[in-house]
């Protein structure tokens, strides 16, 4: 049962960060005292990298104060609403097909551990299609939310060796060409998440990009994976089907701290952590790679459900997430 004291003292909320007493790193958030408005003592919070430091000290550790462990979590924001037009499932039905003519699709196939079986399994899952005409061979990555609405689908070129083609016409959106062609007159674009449609009770893995969520989906199936689509892609509105849930964001690397920002901002919604592993792995010169950059050095059939992960060398469990990682359990759910 709730206390006064559990409602007494809260985590601040906004983008205001002081320097960890740990780590040195203004990544630190304090307590406030809901009475009074004021702060409590300057080492009493908890740091926001949890992952390389894991400070938390709490109102309950200052002497005097009763040793209550529940404490007061930020309420959620409100809910948001936008008038969002859908396209009909036709449209993607009609398009998961010819992925021997897919670029995309087919650069899957090739990987280490892979096959066009698997390739074409996880497209259809994700709801990839293909595209013809003057969009011959491109991948279409349909967004499609968790109520089966189709809010629209991104049309991308790739090469042969998986990487997007950029000069030139190379990126479109289904609803823009229809409008174009006259087949559609109006039509309002409000994203999700790529992947919102399979929403389950797995942990939640976001990435930047639909390419690294298809990948590692088959490297590390013990989360449910979804992308941003782009590196300002994760918001308010989109986190909202994830309300309660356990949330983990993987950044492309250098984008740590705008993630790591983007999670304390939206941290009254869903339980977000911020993964920094790209960021202590990864070389100085490989800038701007991914997840998927990563994974895909790897043979697939070297990774199982809940064994080694020679990315990272740990070990996951069936909770779908490494043991060390209770620190982000500790730290949101109390």
């Amino acid at each position: 049962m709730a206390t006064t004291l559990d409602f007494k003292y809260q985590l601040e909320t906004g983008s205001k960060k002081f320097r960890c007493p740990a780590c040195g790193k203004k990544r630190f958030v304090r307590y406030v005292d809901n009475e009074t408005g004021q702060y409590l003592p300057e080492d009493i919070g908890r740091c926001d990298r949890e992952l390389s430091c894991g400070y938390h000290k709490k109102p309950n550790d200052i002497d005097g104060l009763s040793a209550s462990s529940a404490l007061y979590a930020p309420p959620p924001q409100q809910e948001i609403k936008k008038p969002c037009s859908t396209l009909p499932f036709s449209m993607i039905e009609a398009t998961e097909r010819n992925f021997t003519n897919n670029t995309f699709v087919k650069w899957l196939g090739t990987l280490p551990g892979w096959d066009m079986n698997r390739a074409e399994a996880v497209a259809r899952r994700y709801h990839v299609g293909t595209g013809s005409k003057d969009v011959n061979g491109w991948a279409i990555f349909w967004q499609v939310d968790n109520c089966g609405k189709v809010r629209s689908g991104k049309m991308m070129a790739y090469d042969d060796t998986g990487h997007r083609l950029k000069d030139g016409y190379t990126q479109d959106w289904i609803h823009s060409k229809l409008i174009r062609s006259g087949k559609l007159e109006n039509f309002e674009l409000v994203q999700c998440f790529f992947g919102l449609h399979l929403l389950d009770d797995k942990p939640i893995a976001i990435v930047e990009s639909e390419k690294t969520a298809i990948i590692a989906s088959q490297y590390l199936p013990q989360f449910t994976w979804m992308a941003a689509g782009q590196l300002n892609g994760i918001n308010e509105y989109k986190m909202q089907p994830l309300k309660g849930l356990k949330v983990v964001l993987f950044p492309d690397i250098g984008c740590f701290e705008k993630w790591n920002d983007k999670a304390l901002e939206l941290s009254g919604i869903a339980e977000i952590s911020v993964s920094d592993l790209l960021e202590k792995k990864a070389p100085e010169q490989h800038k701007g790679f991914d997840l998927a950059d990563y994974l895909i050095g790897y043979d697939l059939r070297d990774f199982s459900p809940y064994g080694w992960n020679p990315f990272t060398g740990e070990i996951f469990d069936s909770r779908g997430y490494p043991a060390e990682w209770d620190v982000f359990e500790s730290a949101y759910t109390q």
